[in-house]
């Protein structure tokens, strides 16, 4: 879960940071300055998201060899 909303995260920073030069444009400045404020908003949650994400326990997977899996299934 936190991994998908990490993804969300950067996706809304990415489209916070490229609304900023619309809305500075269209709407003034008090308005870029939202966007700017909304971008490092969802980047702080982002970093949250994958920070808290590292303090999980390895667990098994696909990429790992058979023996790094076995290793780790015989902890559990």
């Amino acid at each position: 879960m936190r991994k998908i909303l990490q993804i969300v995260f950067c996706i809304l920073a990415v489209l916070s940071v490229a609304s900023i030069f619309f809305l500075g444009a269209f709407l003034g400045l008090v308005y870029a300055l939202i966007g700017v404020a909304a971008a490092i908003l969802f980047v702080c949650l982002m970093l949250v998201c994958k920070n808290s994400r590292s303090s999980e326990e390895p667990h098994a997977d696909f990429m790992n060899t058979d023996e790094e899996n076995d290793h780790l299934n015989e902890k559990k």
